[in-house]
Formats: structure tokens, C-alpha cells, sequence
């Protein structure tokens, strides 16, 4: 996979993968809810969603270009956020209808009590090669038991990155608790490695390619492999009153959002059209980039996994049902 800018790719890319940069521009529908869908007795035709200028979120920014909330008879504005948790606060001040995040922050939150948590849709999942383990050319480390006492980055600590490797590295027969994971930022990511600060990196795509093409890193682990494959990562949730006020706009989002996933399972230009639109990756890159997996329909066997190794972590004071959480399926 060929970059034009492999410096400056890799540092977006991480970001992008991860859902934690810069804010940058949304855009939002104009159009009017049609007749039709206003008689179809929403209890509202605009919402407002808080999104990450992050790959994850481009489901709802096809809906947007394809106009699937408009036949749905909504009006979405995305409202770009640099992380998650800052959107909690927005979500509980009614500033916004609904949320896109990743589900650690969301059931952390739930778990602590600040946020009576209701899925609306599943987001993203981790697909394979878009997260990777990497090691220098001249390191010692050669194989994924060669990482035991090693220090690692991670973008935040106890999140989906560090729960999802933990599982990974067990099945390659890894002691997890050797593992030393160290808070860096993007930019820094590079610095802290090449000066030994970090033994090795937790990269994501378009940086998997780019350190390979240019410093000749070599992958050690997949991150999403084994236990973890297909690990979901984030989605869009609203609280429970908001949804039980507004349980058809709740559905009619769904069937947006699950409509936007079937198209692009299949349609690759569609999602790197929108990509320029809210993130800072450019369309050369966006041609290039290795995609999550985005969800055409809610899964609460997957997604109970998030809930169980955060438990098993003890991250959580107790343990999660995501069945109840999640509403029902409306979408064929």
C-alpha cells in the first residue's frame, strides 16, 4: 500500500483509527423531512450527534451523502468532538440527542452511574491489519513472547486498546501483566520509539504502512486477531430517557446508520468520499487506508465481550448485561 506522505499519514492515521484528534469541520443535512416521514409520527426531525473525526464515524457522514436520513425523515448535524468523554457532559445536558464513542468509555460511564446508557446502533469493529504491534528493524523483539516485560504506548490508559491486546496476548501464551503501557501522544509516537522510550509501537493504519515503508518496522502482533477479532470498538448510544421519549427517531436512525454499513460493505468509494469531509486525512490517503469493519446490523453476543473483559479486568464495579442496553433491530 502506497502513501504519497508517509510522515504525515502516519500521524493522522493513528489518530483516526483510534478516534481521538483534532476537531475538524462536520457537515449536516439541509433538507426538510419529507411529508411522508412526518406523517409517520416522529416524535422530532432534527438531532444533533456528537462524532469523532475518526474513520469509525464515517457511517453516519455516508447516511448524510446518501441521503438515508432523509428518507428516513431526519435531519442529522454532526457535531465533532475530540474524544468521547467529552461528549458525555453534552449528551447529559441535552445539548445533543446522541453520541458517537467507544463502548469501554461508555460502559465505564454507565457502570460509575453518570450515564444511564442506550445503544442505538453499533459503530465499528476491529478488522484485521488495522492495528498492529511493530517492532524496529534492530530490536530484540522477533516474536509476540519476546514482548513480556516490554513497554508499550497506548493513546489513553484502560481503553480498547490495552483490553483487546490483553486478550491477544494471552492466546500467544503472553503474560499481560508484564506488559508496561505508557500514555503518548500521536505525535510523539515516532520520538518516544526511536529513542528506546517505548519498545515497541501500537500503530494503526495508514502508520502500520508507513513505518514499515519508511523505517523498515516489522509487525509482531495483530491487535484484532484470535480473541479479539472483529473486537467492536464503537457505536452510537443516546441515554435511556432520550430514548424513551423518542424510541421511532431512535429506530429511524438505526435503519440509517444499519443502511449506510450494507452500502459500504461493498462500496469503498463511498466512505472515502466522506473521509476529507470530517477528519484530516486527505483523499489520497482515504483511497488507501485499511477500513474498520462498520455494522449493518447489532450484535449483543459480540458486543458482551466488551462488557466481560472489562469485568475480568476489574474496570467495572459490576457486571453488565449489553442485551438490555441495546435497542431492538429495526432494520432488515
Amino acid at each position: 500500500m502506497r502513501l504519497g506522505h508517509p510522515a504525515r499519514a502516519a500521524i493522522i492515521g493513528l489518530a483516526l483509527t483510534l478516534g481521538a484528534v483534532a476537531c475538524s469541520t462536520g457537515g449536516s443535512t439541509t433538507a426538510s423531512a419529507p411529508p411522508s416521514a412526518t406523517a409517520g409520527g416522529l416524535e422530532k426531525t432534527k438531532i444533533k450527534i456528537a462524532t469523532l473525526p475518526a474513520i469509525d464515524s464515517a457511517a453516519i457522514y455516508v447516511a448524510i451523502d446518501q441521503k438515508l436520513f432523509e428518507k428516513e425523515g431526519l435531519e442529522v448535524t454532526p457535531q465533532v468532538v475530540q474524544a468521547a468523554p467529552e461528549a458525555i457532559p453534552m449528551l447529559l445536558n441535552g445539548e445533543i440527542d446522541a453520541m458517537f464513542g467507544n463502548y469501554v468509555s461508555m460502559f465505564a460511564a454507565h457502570d460509575k452511574g453518570s450515564l444511564k446508557l442506550r445503544i442505538l446502533a453499533e459503530g465499528s469493529r476491529a478488522a484485521p491489519d488495522s492495528l498492529s504491534i511493530m517492532a524496529l528493524p534492530n530490536s530484540p523483539i522477533k516474536t509476540a513472547k519476546d514482548l513480556e516485560g516490554k513497554t508499550i504506548n497506548v493513546n489513553v490508559l484502560r481503553n480498547f486498546q490495552e483490553l483487546a491486546l490483553t486478550q491477544v496476548l494471552k492466546a500467544n501464551n503472553v503474560d499481560p501483566a508484564s506488559i508496561k503501557y505508557v500514555p503518548v501522544t500521536f505525535q510523539n509516537i515516532m520520538t518516544s520509539w526511536k529513542s528506546g522510550q517505548i519498545d515497541a509501537a501500537y500503530l494503526g493504519e495508514p502508520m502500520v504502512t508507513a513505518a514499515t515503508a519508511s523505517m523498515g518496522a516489522r509487525k509482531i502482533l495483530d491487535p484484532a486477531s484470535g480473541p479479539a477479532a472483529e473486537f467492536p470498538i464503537s457505536g452510537y448510544v443516546s441515554t435511556q430517557e432520550w430514548y424513551d421519549k423518542n424510541p421511532k427517531v431512535a429506530a429511524a436512525f438505526q435503519r440509517a446508520i444499519h443502511n449506510a454499513a450494507k452500502l459500504m460493505e461493498n462500496n469503498r468509494e463511498a466512505v472515502a468520499k466522506v473521509l476529507p469531509t470530517f477528519t484530516q486525512i486527505d483523499a489520497a490517503t482515504a483511497a488507501t487506508v485499511t477500513f474498520p469493519y462498520f455494522s449493518s446490523n447489532d450484535n449483543p453476543v459480540r458486543l458482551q465481550r466488551v462488557a466481560d473483559w472489562m469485568l475480568e479486568a476489574q474496570w467495572l464495579g459490576k457486571a453488565i448485561e449489553v442485551k438490555s442496553l441495546m435497542s431492538p433491530t429495526t432494520s432488515g
